[in-house]
């Protein structure tokens, strides 16, 4: 649940969080171009090879509609105020944090070592490589931010406890010290494979260019696991996770199929019985059922000692704290299942409305939060309201199951403006195995005083042309952007705004905005367009209940 708190609300309350509290936000480290699920999986997996972490660790809230990321310590207490647009784990005492599109390195006391535009990766034994923005190579840089080694490498490893790393240049592979220095150059055969993933201490991912399925291979070549199975991942520590060879029918269904645990010299340790496995992280990773996840060892053995969490997700321990992400909210808990911290699932809105964040999860692919007023002078209002909002946001989903193969994740956040509560529903609706999947955001604009939820033609007068004239604005403000910024819009439709519009407001103007893809490129996400209502004073409806719930 998304909502809008203060920084004094987070220190004295705690948080709000539903997503995962730090990012990998993509590698620029593989040996290709080319970017799939199993490679930022597999460099995931390098990325969290040999850390040290520190007694610090992130947390996701949203402060006044923002993402923002903070550190508590081993207590739960809040440590690093939630100012950061993301954060990773800190390795070595340093972590990578993200602030107004910069890369910065702080330290535990907040102090920042580095500053830069370029893409930044964790720091292993004293080096942490980087992407240069403009050239895309690969570079490293030391611990107090100094770039060691220029950005001349097509692929940059993590150093190891040696101070050597693996880097790659014009199509091969070399060992380097931490002076560039080569120790060792590896000649791969590029002739019938294509390697796509190469760890930090020597394993390559690679496929056969016939078959695309893929195996394992050391950087000398040899065959450790012959390339016949959907999918490779992997984890650290030597062990890898494999997905068996797939029917044709059933390739689309790869990221939802067991994997099995192998080791470095191609031994089976376990059957295909892994579902969603994780990471190794401290010699533990973690694995789900239909209803729980669990930490594993590294037999693939289910760790008795640590209670199983309900839901869906990733367990990763952290020093002696576990960190889980279990179905997008976030908390930490001690190796004995003591918890430390976790995401409030309640909040209070200025008015004194509490809104609470209920879960409900019909099969295993998806979770639902939805809202649950409790405040309300009027206890009849209250339950007619919290009647409409589970149905908005649960039924069409409760009857879905694991044979409809649709990965979704409902969430919401709430704002009030004067009587008015806005609740914004939002959403990801993934397919199985497709391309991508569709995001959903819908307002709900309720008055708390009758419990009438509003809709758009609500906010105008019956008789004028509010749609005629909204829609000449909106095609206005299009033509400004594209000229602005080479946005381009699907101009041919005969209206854009309808009765049915997507909007949002605030207390000064009206935003409308389009589903993704409906009127440019899905990658734009949700076309908006505000507009003062000074603009269009004339066609509001001031004497109507919708204007006055929130101007009054």
């Amino acid at each position: 649940m998304k909502l809008k708190i203060s920084l004094k609300k987070v220190a004295l309350l705690g948080t709000i969080c539903v997503f995962i509290a730090f990012c990998n936000t993509g590698s620029t480290r593989e040996a290709s171009a080319s970017t799939t699920d199993s490679e930022n999986s597999s460099t995931a997996a390098d990325n969290a090879l040999s850390e040290e972490h520190s007694n610090l660790y992130p947390i996701h809230v949203v402060i006044e509609g923002n993402d923002s990321y903070g550190f508590i310590d081993e207590t739960g207490a809040v440590i690093i105020e939630p100012t950061y647009s993301w954060a990773r784990n800190f390795s070595e005492g340093l972590a990578i944090v993200n602030k107004d599109d910069n890369f910065l390195v702080i330290d535990t006391k907040e102090t920042v070592i580095l500053k830069t535009s370029n893409y930044l990766n964790d720091f292993h034994n004293g080096m942490a490589s980087f992407t240069d923005n403009t050239t895309y190579k690969n570079g490293y840089i030391n611990a107090k931010g100094k770039t060691v080694l220029n950005a001349t490498y097509d692929f940059a490893g993590d150093f190891d406890k040696n101070h050597t790393a693996i880097v790659s240049k014009g199509g091969k592979f070399y060992r380097i010290n931490s002076k560039g220095k080569v120790l060792k150059t590896f000649s791969l055969d590029n002739k019938n494979n294509y390697y796509y993933n190469v760890t930090d201490d020597g394993y390559v991912i690679y496929s056969d260019t016939k078959t695309f399925l893929k195996g394992v291979m050391d950087l000398n070549g040899k065959i450790i696991l012959k390339p016949k199975y959907s999918e490779v991942i992997y984890l650290g520590n030597g062990l890898f996770g494999v997905k068996k060879k797939l029917a044709d029918e059933e390739g689309y269904q790869v990221g939802i199929k067991p994997s099995a645990l192998f080791d470095k010299n191609g031994k089976q340790l376990t059957s295909y019985k892994l579902y969603d496995l994780s990471v190794y992280s401290n010699n533990y990773a973690s694995i789900t059922d239909n209803k729980y996840t669990y930490l594993i060892d590294t037999k693939g053995n289910k760790i008795a000692s640590f209670p199983k969490q309900e839901g869906r997700g990733t367990l990763t321990v952290l020093d002696h704290v576990v960190q889980a992400e279990i179905d997008n909210t976030l908390s930490y808990l001690k190796m004995d299942g003591t918890l430390i911290w976790q995401a409030l699932v309640a909040t209070t809105l200025s008015s004194g409305v509490i809104v609470h964040s209920v879960k409900v999860k019909p099969n295993k692919y998806v979770v639902i939060y939805y809202p649950k007023l409790d405040g309300l002078s009027d206890s009849g209002i209250q339950e007619k309201i919290n009647h409409q909002l589970e149905s908005l946001f649960t039924s069409n989903r409760m009857k879905l199951t694991v044979k409809d193969e649709l990965m979704v994740d409902d969430n919401f956040s709430a704002e009030q403006i004067k009587d008015l509560l806005i609740i914004c529903k939002t959403g990801y609706d993934y397919p199985i195995g497709a391309a991508h999947g569709a995001p959903i955001r819908l307002y709900y604009f309720i008055d708390t005083k009758t419990g009438a939820f509003y809709q758009f033609k609500d906010l105008f007068k019956k008789d004028s042309s509010y749609i005629k004239i909204l829609d000449s604005l909106v095609r206005k403000e299009m033509k400004v952007q594209e000229k602005k910024d080479g946005s381009t819009y699907d101009t041919l439709g005969s209206s854009f705004v309808t009765e049915n519009q997507f909007f949002y407001l605030s207390k000064n103007n009206l935003t409308v905005y389009f589903d993704s893809g409906a009127i440019t490129a899905y990658a734009a996400g949700f076309p908006q367009f505000e507009i003062p209502f000074s603009k269009i004073s004339d066609l509001i409806d001031k004497d109507g209940a919708f204007w006055k719930s929130f101007q009054e």
